[in-house]
């Protein structure tokens, strides 16, 4: 599938690609964007599948053969969080890779009792399938993993339905703080996947087809194993007939010179498209950004594929995730001023799981290093301290606040932005009617 003479051709200068107006190459171009949009999510993952199978990179946290579980090996910090954009410091992840083309995979969860986790499934398209407490209360349980390849499955075992054989399991197990981790370890050891594994991982050069003519030949080899969607059976001819569809496969020398220029341009211009596009939120309270599109795009393949380029996400009846880059009068969260969040009493997050605030640099989307060592603040943070009236008031700052720092967020000292996680949020968080308080610029 990935192709080491396809990863070397050179791709078209930019300026080459404006040049051109010979309809071949119009035409070709215009059909390897829509291919690269539809595309994304299945060769990213082809993509990650194949590096997290693999040890491709010094320090790697995980790697794990197909069809097994790798957890993990601590809470998330600067130092541990790797290549993750936006990580979560609140729970253990877990990550395999679930090959269902054989017949059905098992997965077997053990007692959870009471503590948090999510076992999200997630098919080629980024589309998320859950396992965890929201759905079996944290009771021991097997389940048959079955994809469009059928086979039998165990009497009297409740079967996931998952869209592709390949599918990405993303974990949490949630930790109380690092006290904890070693017992959400052991729980999360505890979960197993049983079916046909494959060969352990061995040092490899990781892969990015993103950037080379490669993307194609990956997209169309993916699709020959996958469901053709009705709603997506024309556009998918249209791929077919440049080699990049399900029924053909990709060869550069069945190509003409203008065809060939016309793809490599659509790989050069299509993380523009996906970037011009950009996300936009379903609704913005208080500064807070949040889609309620975002784990079932439908239809818009620009936002799946967009979506699929900052990280996959989770059903928003399992996590929603406001975001905010602004403070009240609009203006860029900067890490040289100090901002307050105030929470009224009665008016935390309304969760069944658990929330947290954790800040980004705004350019890496990665956690920074800071004196207490603190990384998010939420309902778990030990300490917090109320005001008078019950209400919650969070400083956010790069240097230590005078008054403490029970409440304190440490934040970058560049410009930031910030997430706000609710697991299992209530009613009234998804509806829209709870609202986030406003971060509010101080000096």
């Amino acid at each position: 599938m990935f192709d080491v003479l396809l990863a070397a051709m050179p791709l078209p200068a930019i300026e080459e690609c404006t040049a051109q107006t010979d309809i071949e190459f119009v035409y070709a171009q215009s059909v390897g964007l829509q291919a690269y949009v539809y595309g994304f999510p299945i060769v990213d993952l082809h993509k990650q599948k194949f590096n997290e199978t693999h040890w491709t990179r010094e320090g790697q946290p995980v790697a794990s053969a197909v069809n097994d579980v790798a957890i993990y090996p601590h809470l998330l910090t600067p130092e541990t969080q790797g290549q993750l954009r936006a990580p979560n410091v609140d729970t253990l992840y877990m990550n395999a890779w679930v090959d269902l083309s054989q017949g059905p995979v098992y997965l077997e969860v053990p007692d959870m009792g009471d503590r948090y986790y999510t076992l999200a499934f997630m098919d080629l398209y980024g589309k998320p399938i859950h396992v965890g407490t929201r759905t079996n209360q944290g009771i021991a349980g097997r389940y048959a993993l079955v994809g469009p390849t059928g086979g039998v499955v165990e009497p009297g075992v409740e079967v996931v339905r998952l869209a592709t054989d390949t599918n990405w399991m993303l974990g949490r197990v949630l930790a109380q703080d690092t006290a904890d981790e070693a017992e959400a370890r052991a729980m999360a050891q505890k979960i197993q996947l049983i079916g046909q594994r494959g060969p352990e991982p061995v040092s490899a050069s990781a892969v990015n087809p993103h950037q080379s003519i490669q993307y194609f030949a990956v997209l169309s080899e993916a699709l020959k194993s996958m469901p053709v969607p009705p709603s997506a059976e024309g556009l998918l001819a249209e791929f077919d007939r440049f080699g990049l569809g399900p029924n053909s496969n990709f060869d550069i020398n069945k190509l003409s010179a203008n065809e060939l220029l016309g793809l490599g341009c659509a790989i050069v211009q299509g993380p523009k498209l996906l970037t011009q596009r950009g996300f936009k939120p379903t609704r913005v309270a208080n500064g807070w950004m949040i889609s309620d599109k975002i784990a079932d795009p439908g239809l818009d393949y620009l936002l799946r594929a967009e979506i699929a380029r900052g990280g996959y996400i989770n059903q928003p009846e399992e996590a929603m995730y406001p975001a905010s880059v602004t403070d009240q009068m609009g203006e860029f969260l900067q890490g040289d001023r100090v901002y307050q969040m105030r929470f009224a009493k009665g008016e935390l997050p309304p969760v069944d799981a658990f929330w947290s605030i954790t800040a980004y640099d705004a350019k890496t989307s990665q956690l920074t290093k800071n004196s207490l060592g603190r990384y998010s603040i939420g309902d778990r943070t030990p300490g917090l301290t109320y005001e008078d009236d019950g209400s919650l008031v969070l400083t956010l700052s790069a240097r230590p606040p005078a008054e403490g720092v029970s409440n304190w967020l440490p934040i970058p000292e560049s410009y930031f932005h910030v997430v706000t996680r609710l697991y299992l949020p209530k009613p009234e968080a998804l509806s829209g009617d709870y609202v986030l308080p406003v971060i509010t610029r101080l000096q």
